[in-house]
């Protein structure tokens, strides 16, 4: 077992890899009331298109969702739902663009939970009516999504951002997707994704971690080992344009909302690893955008919004910013923003005291198992690794490392919709 030893928080993390090829990443924290386990498959709803067996095969929109559903399923009439109720247990998933977490939460009967969690998700069992009967509930579930008016603005805000990336599609997918799910569909994809060695486990909280390890061993022992068939996730490459400019959409919301996406070529950063850009990016924008930066105390002083916020995504070939705000004057807080992206500046004093900032708040993340478990697997996905030294990344971070992404800056496409009230809505 290999011990990962957390730079400047006294913290370690123990990974160790299963005979099968499962990655166990495990924080003991015995101040921590419960136990959170997750099993994360490194399969999403973007990754609709993959090459195995010198095949290429296409799956429709949704499936990585709604396999995620069905995989609940141990037998007719049993779910694993019901067994984890049984023991006290609390289990739920999700499936975001790029991977599937299947979790557990419990503060007893550690290996009944372990030993369950790996048996549902590792065991196969799809029968045509378990899909048929599905369809219609995440036909239903995706109608739900598209009726909130946030959701819906942040489709079109998508399909306007992105002509060829999937993210543009709903990850549950939308009816006629879902419609055309097929029982083999769902075996190709389980077939070629949920097994050990595209996948990892998570234990966090109040554990052994000698004791995690010798339970999984002893429990993977004993699954079929299965060949693992390595497919080729097969993504489109996403074009530096934005498909369109604006849109604006009449709907239920009570006040404007804007929602503005900046689509920034990663190209003239490619010597700056992704986890710099993050960083750098999010000290730059909460200088001249975030809450204490002069811009925003004028837009609220003002009354132009009730709030302003952002976010930052590094993807294979953009960065990604997204604004978000409630505001009577759309229109001006596009202007203002527009003009603060060409004017981005700092202080030195500014980038210190912000990256000071993100240095503490990287201390005190480890007071939580269910934070801590989030995080694991956020660095896995993201980095393919535990980021060990992320106070030693911070410390690294000099003035003039900001000053080099405010220059190369120069290209950026944007893309924005504008939510309004229907009796405000052009028509």
């Amino acid at each position: 077992m290999k011990e990962i030893k957390i730079k400047g928080t006294g913290e370690v993390i123990y990974e160790h890899l299963c005979k099968n090829g499962l990655t166990i990443y495990i924080w003991p924290y015995q101040l921590s009331e419960e136990i959170n386990l997750s099993l994360t498959i490194k399969y999403g709803s973007i990754h609709t298109k993959f090459k195995s067996n010198n095949k290429v095969v296409t799956v429709p929109n949704g499936i990585a969702h709604f396999l995620e559903h069905i995989k609940f399923n141990e037998a007719k009439d049993v779910t694993a739902h019901d067994y984890f109720y049984k023991i006290g247990s609390y289990t739920n998933a999700y499936t975001t663009y790029d991977h599937t977490s299947y979790e557990v939460v419990c503060n007893n009967n550690l290996k009944e939970n372990l030993e369950h969690l790996l048996y549902f998700v590792f065991n196969p069992y799809f029968t045509k009516g378990l899909i048929q009967k599905e369809k219609g509930i995440i036909i239903e579930e995706s109608k739900m999504i598209l009726n909130n008016p946030y959701n819906m603005g942040y489709k079109a805000l998508l399909n306007g951002l992105y002509k060829l990336d999937n993210k543009r599609n709903l990850i549950t997918g939308e009816k006629d997707d879902i419609k055309q799910i097929t029982i083999e569909d769902v075996k190709s994809v389980y077939d070629n994704f949920y097994h050990p060695q595209n996948a990892f486990l998570t234990v966090t909280g109040k554990v052994n971690p000698y004791e995690v390890v010798k339970i999984i061993d002893e429990f993977t022992d004993n699954l079929i080992d299965t060949k693992y068939l390595k497919p080729e996730i097969i993504e489109p490459k996403e074009v530096d344009e934005v498909v369109c400019k604006k849109q604006e959409i009449q709907t239920t919301v009570t006040k404007d909302k804007l929602l503005l996406s900046v689509k920034i070529p990663k190209k003239p950063f490619k010597n700056i690893s992704d986890l710099n850009l993050r960083i750098l990016f999010n000290i730059l924008l909460d200088i001249n955008f975030g809450t204490t930066s002069n811009l925003n105390e004028h837009l609220i002083q003002n009354a132009l919004v009730d709030e302003l916020y952002y976010m930052v995504s590094v993807e294979k070939n953009h960065i990604i910013v997204t604004f978000e705000s409630s505001t009577s004057y759309p229109k001006e807080i596009v202007k203002t923003i527009k003009e603060a992206l060409n004017k981005l500046s700092f202080s030195s004093e500014d980038f210190y005291r912000k990256n000071k900032t993100l240095i503490a708040s990287s201390i005190l993340g480890y007071e939580d198992a269910a934070d801590v478990n989030s995080d694991i697997r956020a660095d896995i996905i993201k980095y393919g690794k535990i980021i060990n030294n992320i106070q030693d990344v911070f410390k690294s971070l000099k003035v003039e490392d900001g000053e080099e992404i405010i220059a190369k800056l120069k290209k950026y496409e944007i893309s924005y919709v504008i939510l309004k009230p229907k009796e405000k809505a052009k028509i």
